[in-house]
């Protein structure tokens, strides 16, 4: 997490996967992409199921947070079973995905625990799901999580079978920025952030800001040097339309 933030604020690249690994220390060795990702998010999904049902086993009743845990766990749901058996591409290295299942075992365990066990919650009423700010928040949510997954699919389809060039995307929030799976990642915690509006939803959401957004100004930095005057000018780093 430290280092995300030294990154982001820094601007000292990327972790060192996909085209942003370069070989050196030998980690380029890894694990097959399939696998750490399947691996790699399985806390995430997990650990918010396991502890629903250890929740209502208890004796514990519905309020907004069980909602809110519903949702995060929406988005590994389709991370760790969907996504990992869909992706192409290197290894995925072993530091990185080390890394990568400590910090998905840690914020799933403090999204479960914030929103089933929160006062903020557990002393709301179901009321606060109808909210103007919940719905706008659970809105940008699924405007996030559409936007990443049709990123993610328009990138798998750049390349033909047997193709190895890099290729410019278009499409969706590519027309706008570099990186559209990150900002679409990005927007998703945003809206969850803004649905919940509380702590540990917060603290995700900024640790995406800086953890993802590095690797979304570093993909457009790359993509600007290998296309030159070929890439659109209007693409932005970070914040459509923005910079």
């Amino acid at each position: 997490g430290a280092l995300q933030v030294l990154q982001f604020l820094t601007g000292f690249g990327a972790a060192p996967t996909g085209k942003f690994n370069s070989g050196l220390l030998g980690l380029e060795s890894g694990l097959p992409i399939g696998v750490a990702w399947w691996t790699m998010e399985q806390p995430s999904f997990l650990v918010p199921v396991i502890s629903l049902v250890c929740y209502f086993r208890a004796g514990g009743a519905f309020h907004p947070g069980v909602a809110f845990l519903g949702l995060f766990s929406t988005h590994y749901l389709q991370r760790a079973y969907v996504y990992p058996w869909l992706s192409r591409g290197r290894p995925y290295p072993l530091h990185a995905w080390a890394s990568a299942m400590l910090f998905t075992t840690v914020n799933g365990t403090m999204q479960a625990n914030w929103l089933l066990y929160s006062e903020a919650y557990t002393g709301a009423g179901g009321s606060l799901l109808y909210s103007p700010r919940c719905l706008l928040g659970v809105g940008i949510f699924l405007f996030g999580m559409y936007s990443n997954i049709q990123a993610d699919t328009i990138l798998r389809n750049l390349r033909k079978p047997g193709e190895t060039e890099y290729k410019i995307p278009k499409g969706g929030l590519f027309e706008y920025v570099s990186g559209a799976h990150f900002v679409g990642e990005i927007i998703e915690w945003s809206g969850y952030a803004l649905a919940t509006w509380s702590f540990a939803p917060i603290v995700f959401a900024a640790f995406n800001w800086m953890g993802i957004g590095t690797r979304a100004i570093a993909t457009h930095n790359w993509n600007v040097a290998k296309f030159g005057g070929k890439y659109p000018k209007n693409r932005k780093r970070l914040i459509p339309l923005v910079w």
